[in-house]
């Protein structure tokens, strides 16, 4: 009866497009949390979203995954404060069961797993080939059932030994331990996505600059065995790139002959760069990156000239920048979209509030350092803040106008023990519903 129903429902979905987007999910293991962010970057790269006029390709596919939440098709776990749209889901397991099977009869997806049987045997019962292949807590090699397989997915393979596979376009490993990666990479010259998550035996080929339609990089929390090759930086049809530890900018001859068009995400979180660290190289380099919408950037220290890069970066709606050294004062050429804005100094000097409470569109904002004694806020400033988080923060008082942070829901205060006095305009907002206190012994109860 419920097989049924949820076979109704796969069904009434508006066309194929959102159909396959549906299946796709089978390819994460039960119970898996997913990031909606991700998922929509594989569906990207499998081509399930249709390109529809003044529409981002990213606009659509949140769109699917919200008519999939509306449908019960999806749990919802979280949503984005900053963008409003989800973030976050899971799939019930009687619905991944469905899923899983009805993808391996069409042909669709082909689920490799403990329960499922072992690598190699024939896709489905009806001898149909599937051109995806999820690999699920196996410690066999990789081997798909054809050498014309389209995309692989792997989850917590104790050796992934990926054969060379010419088609591929989507290829996806966390959690294993890779085999001769660089040499099966390097011929992959229709690659579309690339995501190794907490992998180990990681290195990226020096010819990684041919596979000219890659739309994203995704290396966060696997460690390289050596540098990210700058061949990188030639391949026009980047979207997104993320990556820890082993980066270096390219020299400015060559930044600036860089032309990323596609490019909106830049994630790079870079930890050990010591004292040879150009700057100036890195500066260059992201300058030519007007298109960006979502900016991390994590150097130890950071440089203020970073600030000097927001004037070409119109469309950015989510900064995240640190470890700042110290900070006499924010600048004022903040884009005016920022949403989402996060900065972790060791010192901020002058109070960052009148500066930032005129950002007409920022929604969530985090920050680390301020060392005055008073921080105001006046009135109408923040007029669409929901969500505060301050740390660090030597502030003894806190003035604000009636009026400001209008919006304010979610307050939190870590380690801001000098701050005697929180104020009562604050406390009293009618939307404000959550408060977090860690390590502030010294607020009054007046």
């Amino acid at each position: 009866m419920v097989r049924n129903i949820v076979a109704q429902s796969y069904k009434d979905l508006p066309n194929h497009y959102l159909r396959s987007c549906f299946l796709y999910i089978a390819s994460y293991p039960k119970d898996y949390i997913i990031d909606v962010p991700r998922l929509i970057e594989l569906w990207i790269a499998e081509g399930f979203i249709p390109q529809i006029p003044n529409h981002k390709l990213e606009e659509t596919a949140h769109k699917y995954v919200a008519e999939l939440a509306q449908r019960s098709l999806v749990e919802v776990i979280e949503r984005s404060r900053a963008h409003g749209c989800i973030d976050i889901i899971k799939i019930h397991d009687i619905l991944h069961d469905w899923c899983a099977e009805e993808a391996r009869q069409d042909g669709f997806l082909d689920v490799k797993n403990k329960t499922t049987g072992q690598v190699g045997e024939p896709a489905s019962s009806n001898n149909l080939v599937s051109y995806r292949c999820s690999f699920q807590s196996l410690s066999n090699e990789i081997l798909p059932g054809t050498t014309n397989i389209r995309s692989v997915l792997g989850f917590e393979l104790e050796s992934a030994s990926i054969p060379k596979l010419r088609l591929l376009r989507v290829l996806s490993i966390e959690k294993s331990t890779l085999k001769d990666f660089s040499t099966v990479i390097s011929g992959c010259i229709h690659l579309r996505y690339l995501r190794l998550g907490n992998c180990g035996g990681v290195v990226l080929p020096s010819s990684i600059g041919q596979l000219l339609y890659l739309q994203t990089l995704d290396l966060r929390d696997s460690y390289l065995e050596s540098q990210v090759p700058m061949s990188l930086w030639d391949i026009p049809s980047l979207r997104n790139v993320y990556l820890d530890y082993r980066f270096s900018p390219p020299p400015p001859a060559k930044s600036v002959r860089l032309h990323h068009k596609e490019l909106q995400t830049l994630f790079l979180s870079i930890s050990h760069v010591g004292t040879k660290w150009c700057y100036h190289d890195m500066v260059i380099f992201l300058g030519q990156m007007n298109q960006l919408t979502t900016l991390f950037l994590m150097m130890f220290p950071m440089s203020i000239e970073v600030f000097n890069l927001f004037a070409n970066m119109p469309h950015l709606v989510d900064i995240t920048l640190g470890q700042f050294g110290v900070l006499d004062k924010l600048p004022h050429e903040f884009p005016q979209s920022v949403r989402r804005l996060v900065l972790y100094g060791d010192v901020i000097k002058q109070d960052p509030m009148p500066i930032l409470e005129k950002l007409p569109c920022l929604v969530v904002l985090k920050l680390q350092g301020y060392e005055g004694k008073i921080m105001s806020c006046s009135a109408q400033g923040f007029p669409q803040l929901q969500e505060l988080e301050l740390h660090r923060f030597s502030v003894e008082e806190w003035r604000t106008e009636e009026g400001t942070m209008s919006k304010l829901s979610i307050l939190t205060l870590w380690e801001c023990e000098k701050m005697v006095k929180v104020c009562e305009e604050l406390l009293d907002l009618s939307y404000l519903n959550h408060v977090t206190l860690a390590e502030v012994c010294l607020i009054s109860e007046e």
